[in-house]
């Protein structure tokens, strides 16, 4: 659900791949990806990448483990509860909270490399920004919400295997009707990119904006994103509530045993030394 915009893409450096929550919570941007975007020189990498590995190691010594016991408490959650359950928005409300709560951590790698930034690197992060808000806006509404059912079937499968003929029904119906607000997303994206151009000479006001941005990126954005977004999860978590009461008992033993491994993961992860990656 969020967005890869202005200094999100400080996010961390991948270490899940293929693995929805790790890549959602410490991973899917790389240090390379940070390069594309502000086009770092090597010195800049260097530092950037060693002030992630910090901010990592105090995520893994202070939250992670706290992740994982959460994961399966759901877990054990899962046998009792009744068809009118909604383990799957709390499911959901979790991963959202411990997703704010983890790239808070990354708060001073965002703000000591902005610190860096040199005028052209301002320009290219601006107009690299730009090509893509006009690249989405001229992609069709139906375009874009064909690839948003896909990365929620790849999230179902992932949590509890392939759906049945109501189940992707029911999907298609809710992508159909669930109306994403696109063009508020959009107008959201351009709107925190003006505002960080702006701060771009005054060092104070954008290293504040990048700590807010890692800290509390709901405050960023525009009123109409805000309510729109806020709308339509409420919808996705009365999709969730729905879906969960056509689970047969197969996917919940399913869900179960990719709580089970993804707690386990996050375990492994969590005890690996950063200097070991």
């Amino acid at each position: 659900m969020k967005n890869l915009l202005l200094l999100s893409i400080l996010f961390i450096c991948g270490c899940g791949a293929g693995n929805p929550v790790l890549d959602a919570m410490v991973g899917g941007m790389s240090v390379t990806k940070v390069e594309s975007y502000f086009n770092l020189d090597e010195k800049q990498e260097k530092e950037f990448e060693k002030n992630v590995e910090h901010d990592l190691k105090r995520l893994k010594q202070e939250q992670l483990q706290e992740f994982s016991k959460s994961l399966r408490q759901f877990d054990e959650r899962i046998p009792k509860e009744k068809s009118d359950s909604i383990i799957l928005s709390e499911a959901f409300d979790l991963l959202e909270k411990e997703y704010t709560r983890s790239s808070g951590y990354f708060k001073n790698a965002a703000v000591k490399l902005t610190n860096t930034l040199r005028d052209e690197q301002f320009d290219y992060f601006e107009n690299r920004v730009k090509k893509e808000i006009a690249e989405s806006r001229a992609q069709s509404v139906q375009s874009k919400n064909s690839e948003l059912k896909e990365r929620y079937r790849k999230q179902i499968l992932f949590w509890v295997g392939k759906m049945d003929v109501h189940q992707e029904q029911a999907l298609d119906q809710f992508i159909r009707k669930g109306q994403f607000p696109w063009k508020e997303r959009l107008d959201n994206r351009e709107s925190i990119l003006n505002s960080f151009m702006a701060k771009r000479r005054d060092s104070a006001k954008l290293r504040a904006m990048a700590a807010q941005f890692m800290t509390d990126y709901d405050s960023l954005r525009t009123p109409e994103y805000a309510q729109a977004i806020q709308n339509y999860e409420t919808k996705f978590k009365g999709f969730l509530n729905k879906f969960w009461s056509s689970l047969s008992s197969e996917q919940k033993q399913q869900m179960q045993i990719s709580l089970n491994k993804q707690a386990l993961e996050i375990d492994r992860f969590a005890a690996i030394s950063v200097t070991d990656k």
